[in-house]
């Protein structure tokens, strides 16, 4: 949810690295991050925004005014999470972790294209795509060659050599002070992608939310923004976040019995703030700028693998799928400069 995010996250987590950072390895290895993240979070106060100005404001807030309750949240949330071999260790469900970041993740690793962003995504797959190309070629030539000098036939096989993308990494460099900020809020975006952790009031309150403008007059829905009205809410409820399937299912039972009635009481408030001072200038929080990366990246991934269905979330598994078919000479694909491609650059 980039629209709408809980600005203390990358501090907590910023934090457990420094108070973790000098243990010995195999202490670091006993302990679960995602629970020490989440302890800590659900001990302090949610600051979500929604907007640019918002964004920088709870941020410079919760880096200064509250950096002594952050490490104090952390550095008891390392004392209170012990490892226990009978905790339900099942993961929260799959559509709680999902997200953008994570999809991206995993095609940087995919594609061996460590730090890339989504705009780099399109060029990181025709990179493993050449890679095969010329890995087959030069397979294809070594047998020709190999076969026409060995009087043995036998001494060469008849399989091919199997053939990988991976091996040549694409990296991207910084090089401006824009771009130096814009690696801040990359680094930001990807903050959370090794950690298991969820407030599992966030899609409950955006659904919520979104039924209640449903039930208002069009032309006062159009002036709710959706992402203002559910930040108004989760900041004035005490977070919930959760690490497992068994911890979310009882938070969320919870969140309904205990805080269900408080909920819709807040969501009317926040709409009728809204209404009456709607923020029609707002600048989406600095995170939004990747969500415009990550359609058109997907539209140049589509087009290259000649795929009509790739959304973030299959773009993984479809990627992969069509690499392996590529090496087995099993499909075809395009690269962009060969047929005029009309991409940004």
């Amino acid at each position: 949810m980039q629209s709408c995010k809980n600005a203390i996250e990358e501090l907590v987590i910023a934090e457990i690295d420094l108070q973790i950072s000098h243990l010995p390895q195999y202490r670091r290895d006993q302990i679960n991050l995602s629970e020490v993240a989440a302890y800590a979070l659900n001990r302090l106060p949610p600051m979500y925004a929604t907007s640019k100005a918002g964004w920088l404001r709870q941020r410079k807030k919760a880096a200064t005014e509250m950096r002594s309750q952050i490490e104090s949240a952390v550095r008891r949330a390392l004392v209170s999470v012990k490892p226990d071999a009978l905790r339900d260790s099942r993961p929260l469900p799959s559509q709680e972790v999902a997200s953008h970041a994570r999809s991206l993740a995993a095609l940087q690793q995919l594609l061996g294209a460590e730090n890339a962003s989504w705009k780099d995504i399109p060029t990181a797959l025709e990179n493993a795509l050449m890679t095969v190309k010329i890995k087959s070629a030069v397979s294809n030539t070594y047998i020709i060659t190999g076969r026409k000098e060995s009087r043995d036939e036998t001494a060469i096989s008849s399989k091919s050599p199997e053939i990988s993308w991976k091996g040549r990494q694409v990296k991207t460099f910084v090089n401006s002070s824009q771009d130096e900020q814009k690696a801040r809020d990359f680094q930001t975006y990807m903050v959370d992608v090794n950690y298991q952790f969820s407030n599992v009031l966030e899609k409950l309150v955006l659904s919520l939310a979104y039924h209640q403008i449903q039930k208002l007059h069009p032309a006062i829905a159009e002036t709710v923004d959706l992402g203002e009205a559910t930040a108004y809410v989760l900041n004035r409820l005490p977070p919930m976040y959760a690490t497992s399937e068994k911890g979310y299912k009882s938070l969320r039972l919870r969140a309904r019995e205990v805080y269900g009635k408080e909920v819709v009481a807040v969501l009317k408030e926040a709409i009728a703030v809204c209404v009456e001072a709607p923020n029609l200038e707002k600048i989406p929080i600095p995170l939004a700028r990747f969500e415009a990366e990550l359609e058109e990246s997907l539209e140049q991934v589509s087009w290259i693998l000649q795929r009509d269905d790739i959304n973030w979330r299959n773009a993984p598994f479809i990627v992969e799928e069509c690499l392996h078919r590529v090496v087995n000479n099993e499909m075809e694909w395009r690269k962009r400069s060969d047929y005029n491609y009309p991409y940004s650059s």
